[in-house]
């Protein structure tokens, strides 16, 4: 039977029984999207083309994923718009593997784990046609020579063995070639560490740690500019380290790394430069992954021409004061870079917490980053030839930090700032900036244009000067062909709220469902403060009265949500969060279940049509917080409540093989 008839066949029953019939407008629109999406798939099939960087290696494994190659996206924004979601595990074979689910035209991943991996992309076009493709990944053990160095070893040793290890952290640098790793002592300190890894290559080569305890430390020289510096070098992975620069005078880099490719950089925690914390330039396939930069000066992470980079679930904290601070992360040039689940935190004397800048740069994918200052996407300077293209952002937190306010490195007016072309940005919450998007012309001959701004969630707040006297979702000069759709914002009053304010002299500016409100429509009010370190999006979610619900309008290429729940294309909720999803449903199902009062602040009463054996309380990344099997099943169940903290969770009821989720809201 089609999907199509099952669901006509359903509906019959639903209204023959009388049973569900607080499924059929939901059954309805499946249907009217089903259908929309049969006929818009006659004239336009997407066909996804995934090219992994490798797909075979030594563990840890950086693998990069292109997927811009794609077929069937005709439009001039359909690559930035359409949907990439991405499991780089699909069979579980690392239980305890990091940033598995992700989104983006190109992304990166570590294998940290030896085993074969099944990646799956599924891609939703923007004409609602979707995809699957899978490739194999097989990771191999680390099957080379191992040195080991303590603080208390000799660089006599051979170094082979825990009990006759190396002693200085240089020496074994030296010794290091292809199809070999250096393991550090945890707990161990190793000083006026300065090394040069040059011409290396011919198979995985890893620097790490062993035993128990913290992190080693390798700490640097009073003097040295470049700590750890790699050139040429193919195949190297940097795990588990605490590396400390101690060269306050003349700036130091942890990491610099140049003409290199395939660099892992993954659970370190870097301290101490005053110049740029990791530097790489002309590299092919760099990985920063899980590392913890802090107290560092002017830059944490600066990119220069190159390709295939990834920067994913790093924290990034407290830019010290130098005499020229710029940013926590600078990519300058290149493409197909990937920067996701990364914190800035801290940057009080800076400029922007990531700032794309280049010249002709392209195929960028910024995602669910949660920062305190504003994202740039500009030209490198006045000589720039071509404009930036290509960049999704999508998921990300931007809030302003009331406590900037040290002159020149004040607070910005805008949270997200674009002078670049194709552009997509969805689903973000944006707090205290004036602008939540500026789109302009840079007057250096590059056009800004092609932006698409849709289903995004500001607010609006005095927060400091720079917020001024009221908010707005775009501001916009001189440009071309921006659309601003389905977003919205909350104010302290309706009167401080506006769509888009125009400079100059702009075309082809379309703007439709768009509402402006106020912030008892979250599900946390009063909300706390915008500062990144004191916030998340979850706070921002929508309530079941919300102005947001169903206010959008249709035929906007937004098919999931902020915490990719599915949205309802027909008629959506406006902004980052959609309220109404029908989450899990299984569409071969008898189970029908009601949650009520949602929200609800000590006790859920549940509802159902069959008798409920086991109900499971989800929070809202996914992870179990309690199930209980009832001992007497039944058709109504009351369920305490009162230990969870203000947010949102996803209820699981299941009968036998039956089950069926729920979102509700504790408040």
């Amino acid at each position: 039977m089609s999907h199509i008839k099952m669901i006509v066949w359903m509906l019959h029953l639903t209204v023959e029984n009388n049973k569900y019939e607080q499924m059929k407008n939901k059954v309805y629109y499946i249907i009217a999207t089903i259908v929309f999406f049969n006929i818009s798939q006659l004239y336009s099939q997407v066909n996804l083309q995934i090219q992994p960087s490798h797909t075979t290696g030594v563990a840890p494994l950086y693998v990069f994923f292109d997927a811009t190659s794609t077929m069937g996206l005709v439009g001039a924004n359909d690559l930035v718009n359409a949907d990439f979601n991405w499991n780089f595990d699909l069979n579980d074979n690392d239980p305890n593997g990091n940033w598995e689910t992700i989104k983006g035209m190109v992304v990166g991943h570590v294998f940290e784990e030896a085993g074969t991996y099944t990646v799956q992309c599924i891609i939703t076009a923007p004409n609602g046609s979707t995809d699957t493709e899978t490739v194999t990944i097989t990771v191999s053990p680390f099957s080379g020579t191992t040195y080991y160095v303590s603080a208390t070893g000799e660089d006599a040793n051979d170094g082979l063995s825990e009990s006759a290890p190396w002693q200085t952290a240089n020496y074994a640098f030296s010794q290091l070639s292809a199809n070999e790793r250096i393991l550090f002592k945890r707990g161990d300190t190793f000083t006026n560490v300065s090394y040069h890894f040059q011409n290396l290559s011919g198979g995985k080569m890893i620097v790490g740690a062993y035993g128990n305890g913290n992190k080693p430390i390798l700490s640097g020289t009073i003097d040295e500019v470049k700590m750890l510096q790699l050139d040429l070098i193919d195949d190297i992975a940097f795990v588990d380290l605490h590396v400390i620069v101690n060269a306050p005078n003349v700036g130091g880099a942890n990491f610099d790394i140049e003409d290199s490719s395939n660099v892992v950089i993954i659970d370190n925690e870097l301290e101490g430069s005053t110049s740029r914390t990791i530097y790489n330039d002309n590299c092919d396939g760099v990985g920063i992954f899980d590392t913890f930069i802090h107290d560092f000066g002017v830059l944490a992470t600066y990119a220069g021409y190159g390709t295939r980079l990834s920067l994913v679930g790093n924290a990034i904290n407290n830019l010290v004061g130098t005499p020229q601070p710029e940013h926590g992360i600078r990519i300058q040039g290149g493409e197909k870079q990937f920067i996701a689940h990364n914190t800035l935190t801290n940057l009080i004397e800076t400029k922007t917490a990531i700032q794309i800048r280049g010249d002709g740069q392209r195929y960028v994918m910024i995602y669910k980053n949660k920062m305190d200052r504003m994202l740039g996407v500009n030209p490198q300077n006045s000589a720039t030839l071509a404009a930036i293209s290509y960049v999704t952002i999508e998921g990300n937190y931007i809030g302003q930090n009331p406590s900037y306010n040290i002159p020149p490195w004040e607070n910005t007016i805008n949270g997200i700032n674009i002078e670049a072309t194709n552009i997509v940005i969805r689903n973000n919450v944006i707090d205290g900036y004036q602008n939540a998007v500026f789109i302009g012309h840079d007057y250096n001959g590059v056009v800004s244009g092609l932006v698409d701004v849709y289903h995004n969630t500001a607010n609006w707040r005095p927060v400091s000067p720079q917020s001024g006297t009221e908010g707005r979702i775009v501001r916009i000069r001189d440009v071309d062909n921006v659309n601003v759709h389905n977003n919205f914002i909350t104010v302290p009053t309706i009167a401080e709220g506006f769509v888009i304010y125009s400079q100059g002299t702009n075309n082809q500016i379309s703007s439709a469902n768009n509402v402006i409100s106020t912030p008892i429509d979250y599900v946390v009010n009063p909300l706390p403060s915008s500062a990144a370190h004191q916030n998340d999006i979850s706070n921002y979610d929508i309530l079941s009265n919300s102005l947001a619900n169903n206010a959008g309008g249709s035929g906007i290429p937004v098919f999931y949500d902020i915490n990719n729940n599915t949205r309802n294309t027909i008629v959506p909720d406006v902004g980052a969060f959609e309220y109404s999803v029908l989450l899990n449903i299984q569409m071969y199902n008898n189970i029908s279940v009601s949650v009520y009062p949602n929200p609800a602040s000590s006790k859920l009463i549940i509802r159902t049509n069959t008798s409920v054996v086991t109900i499971s309380i989800f929070d809202i990344n996914g992870r179990l917080l309690t199930s209980k099997q009832l001992s007497n099943p039944q058709l109504e169940y009351q369920l305490n409540i009162n230990y969870l903290s203000h947010g949102i969770y996803f209820l699981e009821v299941q009968s036998g093989k039956l089950k069926q989720i729920q979102k509700f809201i504790k408040n």
